[in-house]
């Protein structure tokens, strides 16, 4: 089969690879329908992370797909569901796991497609992907949904519920501010927050293309340079800028909420005494991406999330090296494999 493979910074190519098989009797294997870029995938490819330096690997953890294959022991799907997978490599049973924290799942760490990271697990952007775990891992499709603007459900898209509807659900008019620059997380943050929370929702960017469709999302949009207000109850940094960080740390209510869904690959400065007078709740991490899958799929398929919205553009399978290093990728560009 053919994998897109990370060469180097700002080049990418399709190797030819070993197609995986079912291992264990957990296992399913899933062909693509289509899959897409997490936002650090950009990062990646523009050489802004440590994870370059053990080029090449597999790239790619976002993606939806059509189980071909399930082992003995796979009860939950048969061949022919169509599936969102998630992005972590998770038991599903340890006590992390049993807590609802895949993405800290004690057996496999951070074990994850598309990065060298505790093991090779290939990545989405492959003819062919090997599912451990399958019943924990999978999430099947809404029927009445086009997959294709799924196609981030893995990762960012449940994100974006995960990030803003458990901490703000008990809060009466929730406000809520987006501090947004990494691409796709921060509009999925802003859908959630207009159509699940139904807060006042803020989002701040320097990005017109984005701004736009957060307007359209039916947020209200400000130039990030500019001033926050300081009446939020839950701030949503996805900037990955220490300078918007700080913003973000400082735009809430004595007592409010920070949660941060940006990658820092250096230590940042935070205006600590600050966040200590005002009582402010600082949460970052990565996304425990399962947990949230089920509920963001049956906002979908309600039609109260608008994941169509924030795709940037479709494009073909053989696109993906040019579109992804052109320069101009899109903060969400989909990529659709022929069946």
């Amino acid at each position: 089969m053919k994998s897109l493979t990370f060469v180097e910074p700002g080049k990418l190519r399709f190797d030819e690879m070993d197609a995986p098989t079912v291992v264990d009797s957990t296992d399913a294997l899933v062909r693509p329908l289509a899959a897409t870029t997490c936002d650090l995938d950009h990062h990646v490819i523009a050489d802004k992370t440590p994870f370059t330096c053990a080029a090449p690997f597999a790239l790619g953890h976002e993606c939806v797909g059509t189980v071909v294959e399930v082992g003995s022991d796979c009860a939950g799907f048969a061949v022919g569901d169509t599936v969102g997978v998630a992005w972590h490599i998770a038991c599903g049973t340890c006590d992390q796991c049993g807590k609802g924290h895949p993405a800290r799942c004690l057996r496999y760490g951070d074990a994850q497609y598309g990065l060298p990271v505790n093991g090779a697990w290939g990545g989405s952007f492959s003819e062919l992907i090997r599912v451990p775990f399958a019943d924990f891992n999978l999430a099947r499709l809404p029927g009445n949904v086009d997959p294709v603007h799924l196609a981030s459900i893995g990762d960012n898209l449940a994100l974006g519920w995960e990030t803003v509807v458990p901490t703000v659900s008990q809060i009466t008019d929730p406000q809520v501010a987006i501090f947004g620059g990494t691409g796709s997380i921060g509009l999925y943050c802003v859908d959630a927050a207009v159509h699940c929370a139904g807060a006042r929702t803020v989002y701040y960017d320097d990005d017109p293309v984005r701004m736009a469709v957060a307007e359209k999302l039916g947020a209200e949009v400000a130039d990030i340079g500019g001033k926050p207000e300081k009446n939020f109850d839950l701030a949503v940094d996805a900037s990955c800028d220490p300078k918007k960080l700080r913003k973000a740390l400082r735009s809430v209510v004595p007592e409010g909420y920070v949660n941060s869904v940006g990658i820092y690959f250096q230590d940042v400065a935070l205006p600590m005494l600050q966040l200590y007078m005002r009582g402010v709740h600082f949460h970052n991490g990565k996304g425990h991406a399962r947990a949230s899958m089920t509920p963001t799929l049956d906002a979908v398929a309600a039609g109260v999330l608008h994941p169509e919205l924030v795709t940037s553009g479709i494009y073909e399978w053989h696109e993906i090296p040019d579109i992804l290093t052109s320069g101009r990728p899109g903060h969400k560009p989909i990529f659709v494999l022929d069946a």
